[in-house]
């Protein structure tokens, strides 16, 4: 790996003492990127950086790769807010094909004053031209070159991933259908998965209007997943199927389901036709979506104005049942397309369900290991919606689990028939999800979770990997595991001793079937 070979020959040029080299005619390397900068050239920058170019500073995570060094001068340019770029070379040196120059960088922006920070640039010499192969803005012991890490997971199997996909005359619901599964494996590699593969990123960055430098280090960021593993032969586990928030993708998740899988779980998750970021085909490669698709768009307005807010400011605050159970109504009234949505989504699952078990008799690899009566079902915002919708009537999940989203869908009309949890984040005062119309009517054991601090995208790796909140991300991965552990695979865990262990985590409310004082506070956030 080139980041590696450049490393190995500074520590070399550091030992030997290399000399500084003078420029030939007076040209340095570094005068035409400060040419194609100053002119806003970005067909000059494409040609400048080499194609997996390296490009550090003191405030981004590494940028790899030319794609994602070009999104940072379009980013740049498009604020038009720079007068002047100034490359003051101090120093050189050569190293083998290796070229280096150091100095210092001006930046002049439009009103305000001229601010200085060193560079170093490493050239390489390729077709008599010379191209950027790595380049960094920033005091060196302050420049940001070590990536996050994913959390390992703590069971005692290695996990394995397959994808499947299906089209439209397949599916058996007329929907395009796109799943991943995670299985346990006993299986080890050195060749993990990327945390994000190159056309993920670029899907993802397309769909949420994100320059791709922002993400572009996630394909650098080993997962603990290995393709195609050898499932664990002569045994069966529990499913579990998740649904990514609206917008969302299958991967969201990930450091959760490998932790589940680790301890003997296996996690299938679902993309859904239209309103994904994007579905992965089997081979892997990626069907992006737009968000201006008809689908997605029209469904985006249907929470803004007034009245809406209202109702959702008395779901979030009030401990009045009846105000609590007025407001879902009229909100549920008000957002038909939301509703559609949970049950097009819940359509998907039961296709999936379907596709198991002829996958559990005829794939050679993930043979018999499917344990069909030990579904439970899991998701995020809407995708919880959907969990939600799985668990009434008659249904073959056996447990589920809201995470921080609106219960739209046909719930509000129906019991919950299996045991459930709602989770709700709560970043200010007592104001969070309350699901007090569903827990009152429950059937089973049923429980509403705050977790103090956290936002609505703390439920997803992004915001781990973004901002390295280690403690919410193991919080959950106990939690969740925790409630499926008790609820499938009958374990004697009592989920009041998580919440004593995380003081970000409280149980709201919680309706245990077996008590006749089947509702109770234990905690408010």
């Amino acid at each position: 790996m080139k980041i590696k070979f450049i490393t190995l020959l500074l520590a070399t040029c550091l030992l030997f003492s290399c000399n500084g080299q003078e420029p030939e005619n007076n040209f340095y390397k570094i005068e035409r990127l400060e040419k194609a900068e100053n002119e806003n050239n970005i067909t000059a920058i494409q040609d400048i950086f080499d194609v997996d170019a390296l490009f550090y500073t003191t405030e981004l995570m590494p940028v790899f790769g030319r794609i994602g060094i070009v999104s940072i001068y379009e980013f740049i340019f498009s604020r038009n807010d720079i007068e002047n770029v100034d490359y003051v070379v101090d120093s050189t040196n050569i190293i083998g094909q290796l070229y280096f120059e150091y100095g210092n960088l001006t930046t002049k922006k439009v009103g305000k004053d001229s601010v200085s920070h060193p560079f170093k640039a490493v050239f390489e010499e390729q077709n008599d031209e010379y191209k950027i192969l790595e380049i960094s803005f920033g005091e060196e012991d302050k420049l940001i070159k070590e990536l996050p890490e994913m959390l390992k997971p703590t069971g005692i199997y290695n996990v394995g991933q397959r994808n499947f996909f299906y089209d439209k005359t397949q599916s058996g619901n007329e929907r395009l259908l796109s799943f991943q599964i995670w299985y346990p494996s006993n299986h080890d590699s050195t060749e993990k998965q990327s945390f994000r593969t190159e056309q993920v990123i670029s899907s993802l960055s397309n769909f949420l209007g994100l320059p791709t430098f922002v993400i572009s280090y996630f394909s650098k960021i080993e997962s603990n997943t290995i393709s195609n593993a050898q499932a664990v032969p002569d045994e069966k586990y529990p499913v579990l199927i998740y649904n990514h928030g609206y917008g969302g993708f299958t991967q969201a998740y990930q450091t959760v389901f490998e932790e589940l899988v680790s301890h003997g779980y296996i996690v299938v998750s679902i993309g859904h036709e239209d309103e994904s970021a994007l579905l992965i085909k089997e081979n892997g490669r990626v069907i992006a979506n737009n968000p201006d698709n008809e689908v997605y768009s029209k469904r985006a307005p249907e929470l803004n104005g007034a009245e809406i807010g209202r109702l959702q400011s008395i779901i979030l605050n009030s401990n009045n049942l009846a105000d609590n159970n007025d407001a879902y109504r009229e909100m549920l009234r008000l957002t038909p397309l939301h509703n559609e949505s949970t049950l097009l989504w819940a359509s998907d699952v039961k296709s999936v369900i379907e596709k198991m078990k002829i996958i559990n008799v005829e794939d050679d690899n993930l043979h018999e290991i499917f344990d069909l009566n030990k579904v439970g079902i899991f998701g995020h915002s809407l995708g919880g919606a959907t969990a939600g919708q799985m668990c009434f009537g008659k249904t073959e999940i056996k447990a589920g689990i809201n995470l921080d989203g609106f219960q739209f869908g046909d719930l509000y009309e129906n019991d919950l028939e299996v045991p459930f949890m709602f989770v709700s984040s709560n970043q200010e005062g007592s104001r969070y999800l309350r699901s007090l119309t569903f827990i009152e009517d429950s059937k089973q054991d049923c429980y509403q979770v705050t977790l103090k601090g956290f936002s609505h995208d703390n439920f997803t790796d992004l915001k781990f990997i973004n901002e390295g909140d280690k403690e919410a991300m193991e919080l959950q991965r106990e939690l969740v595991k925790g409630f499926f552990d008790k609820y499938l695979k009958g374990l004697s865990v009592d989920l009041k001793e998580i919440g004593n262990k995380y003081n970000r985590l409280s149980i709201s409310y919680l309706k245990l079937k077996e008590h006749s004082d089947y509702k109770k506070i234990d905690k408010e956030p």
